[in-house]
């Protein structure tokens, strides 16, 4: 304890008021966040209200409004829990829970008008018209969507940054691949490891981008088309974990308790927002092989095929004839055809 603070903290000199000792932040290690919540409570910058980001159990991200709210007043999709530092859905039973922040951002244009939150978004606006008139809070230009909102920890970058793909994932990496810097805070000079976190464990591959959603991606003329990323389907979930809590070899997860000297910089990917990025030329570094050599001590099973049914995810690697649909879809289209058959018989008996 330096010499002008006492044993609990409280300084000596009056005019060291309001000042504490320096000291070493640790992470406990049964901690899954490496982010220090410090760190994590900052202001909105486009309505000046603070919020309290929190690593999802997905690798994102997400900002929390700092005060916990009954579940009873929260729509069910909107409520969040946090344990062991990590953001997770519904409000596990407790009857509090945490709500996002972009629910109730009074600078986005909101589509759910759900009158439980009208009441509590209104207060909100209040808060953020006070600040303006009171304390000359300039608010950045109304973001486009939540999604904005959401990802303000995001530094900006210059210049290109690369897809990644991992199983049926795809990722907006921070950078170029081969620039994608380590997040923890380095013990020896106290600031931001220098490392980078590839290892060249993945390899280049063509996917199919995705079809963004709702009636945006009925009018891109690109979606169903290709376009290159880096692909890490052969790493272990321990090695892709290092790679979506950005950390190098040294300050691997699990093995060192360095917390983060700025957040991991991951995004999902959107091929609405993110088309810019889109890569539709084959790499110069691009590797001609299919898949990682590790691939070949791993046992790949079935090939299994997919349900017909459009937006079904389901699956078997049984042998199956073409067009096959899974015990659901087909229950489902079997009560259609019963209702439909009931129509059909009801109609002919009132003709006659």
């Amino acid at each position: 304890m330096p010499e002008h603070f006492n044993w609990d903290g409280s300084p000596k000199d009056e005019r060291l008021a309001g000042f504490s000792p320096a000291r070493n932040m640790w992470l406990h290690k049964s901690n899954r966040s490496t982010s220090l919540p410090g760190n994590n409570l900052v202001r909105c910058r486009y309505c000046g209200l603070r919020m309290q980001y929190f690593d999802r159990w997905d690798h994102g991200r997400i900002p929390m409004v700092p005060k916990m709210l009954p579940s009873a007043a929260v729509p069910v999709p909107m409520r969040w829990n946090v344990m062991s530092g990590i953001a997770l859905p519904g409000d596990d039973g407790a009857g509090r829970c945490f709500v996002p922040h972009p629910a109730f951002c009074p600078a986005v244009k909101h589509e759910n008008a759900d009158l439980r939150l009208a009441e509590a978004r209104a207060v909100f606006r209040r808060r953020m018209e006070r600040r303006i008139a009171e304390e000359g809070f300039i608010p950045d230009l109304p973001p486009a969507g939540e999604e904005d909102v959401a990802e303000q920890h995001i530094e900006p970058v210059e210049g290109r940054r690369h897809i990644v793909a991992y199983a049926r994932l795809l990722w907006l990496a921070p950078g170029r691949i081969d620039t994608i810097q380590c997040v923890a805070l380095a013990r020896t000079t106290g600031e931001r490891c220098k490392n980078t976190i590839s290892q060249d464990e993945g390899v280049w591959e063509e996917v199919e981008i995705p079809y963004p959603p709702g009636r945006a991606g009925q009018q891109v003329l690109w979606a169903g088309t290709t376009m290159w990323a880096y692909a890490l389907h052969a790493l272990h979930t321990d090695e892709f974990n290092r790679w979506m809590r950005q950390r190098c070899m040294q300050h691997a997860p699990g093995g060192n308790a360095a917390p983060d000297a700025v957040s991991s910089q991951w995004v999902r990917f959107d091929a609405l927002r993110h088309e810019e990025f889109i890569l539709r030329e084959r790499p110069a570094n691009a590797q001609q092989v299919l898949l990682d050599r590790r691939l070949d001590r791993i046992a790949t099973g079935p090939e299994r095929t997919e349900c017909a049914t459009s937006d079904c995810r389901n699956g078997t690697v049984s042998k199956v004839p073409k067009g096959w649909a899974c015990w659901k879809c087909a229950r489902t289209v079997k009560r259609r055809t019963r209702t439909h058959r009931k129509w059909i018989s009801g109609d002919r008996q009132d003709e006659q």
